[in-house]
């Protein structure tokens, strides 16, 4: 996916985010794909981030169904793109698993505009791509 996003300042990121959606699509259950492309627009230096993520929860997790959707806070008006892992069976390895898949990436949120949080919400996979 490249850093093609951060050159294109004065250009519409639309395309782009299509294609990031294009190559979602087969890897990861985009649940509300309007919101997220709403929240890609705002925050476009996660374009590129995004593919790491959804990489690393795919080696530390290879079973695993992920589920993408922005999380809206109801205390606050904050909101964030979350990446969840969903599992027939979730064991005693899952949380140190989901903190090393997310220090691949974490690092490289710190100076960005936008947020992607990697978590469980303990659900079993579900729809049509479910395990």
């Amino acid at each position: 996916m490249g850093r093609k996003y951060l050159l294109r300042e004065s250009k519409s990121v639309a395309p782009d985010i299509e294609q990031l959606m294009d190559w979602l699509a087969p890897k990861v259950r985009l649940e509300n794909p309007h919101s997220i492309r709403e929240y890609l627009l705002r925050f476009t230096e996660l374009l590129d981030l995004i593919p790491q993520a959804v990489d690393a929860a795919k080696r530390h997790f290879p079973k695993a169904q992920l589920v993408m959707d922005v999380y809206r806070d109801p205390e606050i008006t904050d909101c964030y793109l979350v990446l969840y892992i969903r599992l027939k069976h979730y064991d005693d390895s899952v949380m140190e698993r989901l903190e090393k898949a997310e220090a691949e990436f974490l690092d490289q949120l710190v100076n960005k505009a936008g947020w992607i949080q990697l978590t469980t919400d303990f659900r079993e996979p579900e729809g049509k791509d479910a395990l």
